[in-house]
């Protein structure tokens, strides 16, 4: 069930979302509309992943209660914060790299990429470096992680978290990810954490309700096909990528990956993840009169109005053989 587009515009005026913006909120969520609306009303609450490199869990919870913090336990690698009364950003143990501010949806990426300590990974857009430290713990400080960032004020957040957590296995280069190419031995896994819209992280920024357009949409698409060629091509036979955005937009999503589904000898891996005991939703398959091939399945979402957290794509991908 869609709702009018008399109720729509002025749904659009109420919540700020640009008329179009929310015209396509309607198709892709009928009458999880309302859901979704509200669910972009409320702020996330801060969550912290546990540096595994420098802390355990049972440490990290003992200093931050023993300070007066009221933490939740949400996955393998983190806490929600219920309650403090001053910042977790200015504490200690973020200070001495024993945690990273992060969002619960963005924890889950890492861990599905799930890299072996003796892989070579590459993270072709990688600042400020949550998900490319997050790896680094993964592999407990081992095998090789090249993080790729063009942008030098975003370089310096990255070199800034990786020296803060401690993570002794990645190199930094101030590359553009296509520039993947000049690499003398391919990756075993890539993390494509890919330029987009950004419209999945509306909670924290609600500008882009309203500031994006279809002609961004078509612009990031593009880019994020060329990076995605760059990758399958130069990722090892045999090898995973994951590919991933903080976009709602089906156009950087699913159709992105269904471009390299029909141009490229690849074929998606299953995500078999859950967020507070809620799995992952599966891509859209049939949207905005485009049908496309069942495997899009295996894509995965977050919502805020299903997960409560920001809105990410995910796309598991290996190279054939």
């Amino acid at each position: 069930m869609f709702v009018d587009l008399m109720k729509l515009s002025d749904l659009a005026k109420e919540y700020g979302y640009s008329f179009d913006n929310l015209k396509r909120y309607n198709e892709m969520f009928g009458d999880k509309l309302p859901l979704f609306l509200e669910a972009n009303e409320v702020q996330n609450k801060d969550s912290i992943r546990i540096n595994t490199i420098k802390i355990s869990r049972e440490e990290l919870y003992e200093r931050l209660t023993k300070n007066g913090f009221v933490i939740k336990e949400i996955n393998d690698f983190g806490y929600i914060i219920e309650e403090s009364k001053f910042a977790i950003s200015s504490t200690q143990e973020n200070l001495l790299g024993y945690c990273y501010i992060q969002g619960v949806a963005e924890m889950h990426v890492a861990p599905i990429l799930s890299p072996d300590k003796n892989d070579f990974v590459v993270d072709m857009c990688a600042a400020p470096g949550g998900k490319t430290t997050h790896l680094s713990a993964i592999m407990k400080n081992e095998g090789t992680i090249y993080a790729f960032d063009v942008n030098k004020r975003r370089l310096s957040a990255l070199k800034n978290n990786i020296s803060r957590l401690g993570c002794m296995n990645i190199a930094v280069f101030n590359l553009d990810g296509l520039e993947i190419s000049k690499l003398k031995n391919k990756p075993d896994k890539i993390l494509l954490d890919a330029p987009c819209t950004g419209s999945g992280i509306m909670r924290k920024d609600s500008l882009r309700k309203s500031l994006k357009s279809t002609h961004d949409i078509i612009f990031l698409s593009e880019i994020q096909k060329k990076l995605l060629k760059a990758a399958i091509e130069n990722l090892n036979t045999g090898g995973t990528l994951l590919y991933t955005t903080c976009s709602l937009e089906p156009e950087e999503n699913e159709f992105v990956v269904q471009w390299a589904l029909d141009n490229f000898n690849i074929r998606l891996l299953n995500i078999n993840t859950e967020i507070g005991g809620i799995p992952l939703q599966s891509g859209f398959t049939e949207i905005f009169n485009r049908k496309l091939s069942d495997e899009i399945k295996l894509c995965k979402r977050s919502f805020p109005h299903v997960h409560n957290t920001n809105g990410l794509f995910m796309a598991k991908i290996i190279k054939s053989e």
